[in-house]
């Protein structure tokens, strides 16, 4: 291995990304067609989560060395993070005809198969990933968390609840912290929670104190704050919502940036539509385009997955879960366009709707109604429309101060800014209530408002509307319904008759009327800036 390569390897474990990247960049610029200074940048741009970029750079890789192991299972990765499971198939098809016997290759096999529903083939690649770690009975096996985290999910989906009992139990009998399988275990199978299990938790808080990574300690910190707040929520109210407020109030003090970033963001949008002759970029899409396609949107926690698992129980129709897909591609367009307004493609809607529908090609297999539930589709609603005008969009609302109770109790560590705190939450429902009155003020939209409320208050007048709004077919099934799974913080729910009890909370009340006031005080912000 050559001197500066092995200087810029040795940046990327001690973690100093973008001083590995400035040498690469400046590697790259004397001999671009270096395989070994692309790989390095891919790696570079993977540990930053930097995805697309990282994409580029191990498909240029690629395109010099098709049959090298680690691209093509880094390719298999990445495409999955960017939920192209066809693609993620394609090169962990590639890897395994390389090396059969690594364990990265078939966990990659089988989140692809997860995330497409075929669940068997799933449980195969999960279970062999893990037998070529050492098995469930080594403790080494902890520290793949994620295969283990999503075997379990793939237990769940098939409802095979005594595997899924049988394997957590296994797993949290060692002695070990381990916050994503306990918030598990606790949401299906409550019973198996011993004093045991919560005496690991207080004692690794202890252990953390002589922990010198600080942003990995106070994350641990965070979660078990959040492991504690779940376990006492039924037998004591009052510290379940002090463990609360303490993980919140570490996550707070990792995150950077300001709330009121999401403001500057909208702005952006506003003013690209204000700007963009958007009927006229989207006038040679056909006008069925996005046909069967139903969108659910509306703020995190509002009962997007609830309603996803009672449209799901349509005749023809499938769930495809949460889709990043307008979220990667609209941030850059929006980001351009604010440095540069000329910085316009002509074919940007067009293609939008062509690589959305080639993207969830897999997932859909043939079904007339596809199901997509990212909430924060909302942002990019005249985006969506533009490009697909035959979608249909479901806005489900909640009462503003029940879902920022529940979307505080949410685990959504350094993903989200404003979760970690009430103030935060009341600025970002101000900015969503603006932007979805912007969209409903047409009077072409293909919006249908349903109140969460009236969902389990009156369910079948609201399933009606539903059905009537999207042309569904067959009746809706309530034991179809309780047997469909989301990978979302609401798995628990799902399970369960249809029920009122998380309207008109009566949590956080000494937060109520401050965060009250934000929204208020939010709201005419907003009304002012018009």
């Amino acid at each position: 291995m050559n001197t500066e390569l092995s200087k810029i390897i040795d940046l990327i474990n001690l973690k100093e990304y973008s001083m590995a990247l400035k040498a690469i960049n400046n590697n790259l610029k004397l001999n671009p067609n270096s395989f070994a200074m692309n790989k390095a940048q891919g790696i570079a741009f993977l540990c930053l989560e930097r995805h697309n970029s990282a994409l580029q750079a191990f498909n240029k890789c690629f395109e010099m060395k098709s049959d090298d192991y680690d691209i093509n299972v880094n390719l298999a990765f990445l495409f999955n993070k960017v939920q192209d499971y066809k693609n993620s198939l394609k090169f962990s098809e590639n890897a395994l005809k390389i090396k059969d016997d690594m364990p990265e290759v078939h966990h990659n096999m089988g989140l692809a198969y997860l995330n497409i529903s075929e669940l068997e083939k799933a449980e195969q690649y999960f279970l062999k990933s893990i037998e070529l770690r050492g098995g469930l009975n080594n403790l080494d096996i902890l520290r793949f968390k994620d295969t283990l985290n999503y075997y379990t999910d793939v237990l769940l989906a098939k409802g095979d609840i005594e595997s899924f009992k049988t394997v957590s139990q296994k797993i949290l009998d060692k002695d070990v912290f381990f916050g994503d399988m306990f918030r598990k275990v606790h949401r299906n199978d409550p019973e198996a929670i011993t004093e045991k299990h919560v005496k690991i938790l207080y004692r690794t808080l202890e252990e953390l104190e002589d922990y010198k990574d600080l942003i990995n300690r106070n994350l641990t910190k965070s979660s078990i704050y959040m492991c504690l707040a779940e376990y006492f929520s039924n037998a004591d109210k009052k510290k379940s919502e002090e463990y609360y407020i303490q993980s919140n109030k570490i996550v707070s003090e990792i995150q950077r940036g300001s709330y009121y970033d999401q403001q500057s963001y909208i702005k952006k949008i506003i003013k690209f539509f204000d700007a963009v002759d958007y009927k006229k970029l989207s006038s040679d899409i056909p006008n069925d385009r996005g046909d069967g396609l139903i969108f659910i949107i509306g703020m995190p926690r509002s009962g997007t997955t609830l309603l996803e698992s009672i449209i799901s129980t349509a005749e023809d129709c499938v769930a495809g879960g949460e889709k990043l897909f307008f979220a990667m591609h609209c941030d850059p367009i929006i980001n351009r366009f604010s440095h540069d307004e000329n910085d316009i493609d002509n074919n940007m809607f067009h293609n939008l709707g062509e690589n959305y529908l080639d993207i969830i090609d897999i997932q859909r297999k043939g079904k007339k109604f596809y199901i997509d539930k990212l909430p924060q589709n909302y942002l990019y609603y005249k985006f969506i429309i533009s490009a697909l005008p035959k979608a249909k969009f479901i806005h489900i609302h909640r009462d503003p101060w029940d879902n920022a109770i529940s979307i505080f109790k949410q685990n959504f560590a350094t993903q989200v800014q404003y979760p970690s705190s009430f103030f935060g939450i009341g600025i970002q429902y101000a900015n969503y209530e603006h932007l979805m009155d912007m969209w409903k003020k047409e009077t072409d939209h293909n919006i249908l408002d349903i109140s969460y409320d009236d969902l389990v208050s009156k369910t079948k007048d609201c399933i009606n509307q539903i059905w009537k709004f999207c042309n569904l077919k067959g009746e809706y099934d309530e034991n179809r319904r309780k047997k469909h799974f989301a990978q979302t913080a609401s798995k628990q729910q799902i399970n369960k008759n249809i029920y009122s009890s998380a309207v008109g909370k009566e949590e956080f009340e000494d937060k109520k009327l401050e965060f009250i006031e934000n929204l208020k005080n939010q709201r005419e912000y907003w009304k002012s800036a018009r």
